[in-house]
């Protein structure tokens, strides 16, 4: 029973930690020091950088979201119900719904925009729309992250009452 807790506290750990490092520290470094030493080219070159971070980061996500519903389930039918199962299995279901969203919707669609950026690579220094585009795009995913670090400290609150009783 101990081994599963831990178990289950450190994907929960690992994943929200992962996404606070993201959110707060990485992205904004990366997009801020590339834009200032290579201009809007800078801010692609960036693009680039925490698309591939949050790609590497996605398979631990999914992963820490697999260990996470295991351990409930197991802890279930191993010793004395968690205190809101329900509650906390389906804020890990919505928190993974929220990734795979994030994953392969949003990652699609700048995959997207990027592949018509390097097909009108020419008008790149001229008024363009991409801009707004893909920061609509990272403003989604930032939201995203957000909303799923949300329900994630949720979880840390459900645990530490669960502790407390």
């Amino acid at each position: 029973m101990v081994v599963l807790r831990c178990l289950y506290l450190l994907a929960l750990v690992f994943w929200i930690g992962g996404m606070v490092a993201l959110g707060t520290f990485a992205a904004p470094a990366i997009f801020d020091v590339l834009e200032i030493h290579h201009g809007a080219a800078g801010r692609l070159e960036a693009g680039d950088v925490f698309e591939e971070m949050l790609r590497r980061f996605r398979a631990f996500e999914y992963g820490s979201a697999v260990v996470l519903l295991a351990a409930l389930g197991t802890l279930t039918y191993r010793g004395p119900r968690p205190s809101v199962l329900g509650v906390r299995v389906a804020t890990v279901v919505v928190m993974l719904c929220i990734s795979l969203y994030a994953g392969l919707g949003i990652t699609g669609q700048i995959d997207g925009l990027q592949a018509e950026i390097a097909a009108d690579i020419a008008s790149l220094g001229a008024p363009n729309d991409y801009a707004a585009r893909y920061d609509g795009l990272y403003a989604q995913t930032t939201m995203l992250l957000l909303v799923n670090l949300g329900f994630g400290l949720s979880l840390v609150y459900w645990e530490a009452r669960a502790s407390i009783a």
